[in-house]
C-alpha cells in the first residue's frame, strides 16, 4: 500500500507541475515587442521615481494592491532597505517576456552598484491600463517580492 500511495503522490506533483508550465508561454515576435512597448517606458518611471526619490513617480503605475504593499508611508524605509542592499540602480537587459494567465511577465538581468547579478521581475495586468501587479528583486544581498508579506 505504501508503495501505490507513492506512486499517486509522484503522479499528482508531477502533474502539478506541468500544469503549473502550461500557464506561462514565452512570447516571441510581434507580441513581445507590443509588451516591451509600455512595460519598458513604465519600468524606466519605476526606476526613475525610485532614483530621484519621488514616490507619486515610482507609484503612478502600481495596481491598488502594490501601493498597499509599498504605500508613501513605507516608500522611504523599502527604498533605504533597496539601497542598503542594492545600492543605486544602473542598468537592465531583458532577459525574458512571458504571457502567464491574465498577466505579461517581464524578467530583467539588472545590475546595481552593489549587484551584478540582480533578477528583476515586472509584473503587468494584461487588461488596460497595463498596470504593474508585482514587482520582484532577487539577488545574493537582496530578496523582495510583494508575495513576502502575503505568505
Amino acid at each position: 500500500m505504501r508503495r501505490v500511495a507513492k506512486y499517486i503522490v509522484l503522479g499528482l506533483v508531477l502533474s502539478a507541475v506541468v500544469w503549473l508550465t502550461a500557464c506561462e508561454r514565452v512570447l516571441v515576435g510581434s507580441e513581445r515587442d507590443a509588451v516591451l512597448a509600455f512595460s519598458e517606458i513604465t519600468t524606466d518611471n519605476l526606476f526613475a521615481g525610485l532614483a530621484a526619490n519621488d514616490y507619486a513617480a515610482f507609484s503612478r503605475d502600481l495596481d491598488a494592491d502594490m501601493r498597499r504593499e509599498i504605500p508613501l508611508a513605507g516608500f522611504a524605509a523599502w527604498k533605504q532597505n533597496v539601497d542598503a542592499g542594492l545600492g543605486t540602480y544602473l542598468d537592465r537587459q531583458i532577459a525574458k517576456v512571458t504571457r502567464a494567465d491574465e498577466f505579461y511577465v517581464v524578467t530583467y538581468d539588472a545590475r546595481f552598484e552593489r549587484a551584478d547579478l540582480v533578477k528583476l521581475t515586472v509584473v503587468f495586468h494584461s487588461a488596460e491600463p497595463k498596470q504593474i501587479a508585482l514587482v520582484g528583486i532577487e539577488s545574493e544581498q537582496l530578496s523582495w517580492s510583494a508575495f513576502q508579506s502575503k505568505r
